[in-house]
């Protein structure tokens, strides 16, 4: 049979009182330690996770704004070319008038220019007519008449045209 000294009986007593004093002392204090540790490592894995989040969604954000600000960019060149274009159709259109309007105020200085030689020419003709009229007569018959004569003739010369 198995026989119980005493000497047994203590080192299982201090045994026990041991294991109660290490669990009281010992393993609740580093064990509060421990699930404190945990606890701070898991808030500080969770606070990574959602300012990875936060940068997720702020890169995306910024990503947009870029994507927008290209877009927007391309499409005030477009509207700045567009613009240019028009401009450079309404100046050519203006230049061709100009030019246009010049054309027809050289002709009409032309013309006028033409009528103005044709008048001084016809009005030389007619005093060279006269001055010949004069030599074939042998003299003048009167100056006003000769002249009067020789307009209603031109009327009708330039009235035939």
């Amino acid at each position: 049979m198995l026989t119980l000294n005493m000497s047994a009986f203590w080192i299982v007593f201090n045994i026990i009182i041991l294991f109660i004093l290490l669990r009281i002392f010992l393993f609740k204090p580093v064990m509060g330690i421990i699930e404190k540790r945990q606890n701070l490592i898991q808030g500080q894995l969770n606070d990574a996770e959602n300012k990875n989040k936060e940068a997720d969604e702020l890169k995306n954000r910024y990503e947009e704004s870029l994507k927008s600000a290209k877009e927007e960019s391309f499409q005030i060149v477009n509207d700045a070319k567009e613009r240019a274009q028009v401009q450079y159709a309404h100046i050519i259109e203006k230049a061709n008038d100009d030019a246009a309007q010049i054309v027809q105020q050289a002709n009409k200085a032309a013309e006028a220019d033409r009528e103005q030689m044709m008048r001084s020419a016809q009005a030389e003709l007619a005093e060279v007519a006269l001055a010949a009229a004069s030599k074939v007569l042998g003299s003048s018959v009167d100056e006003d008449a000769n002249r009067n004569m020789l307009d209603e003739f031109l009327a009708e010369k330039g009235s035939d045209k």
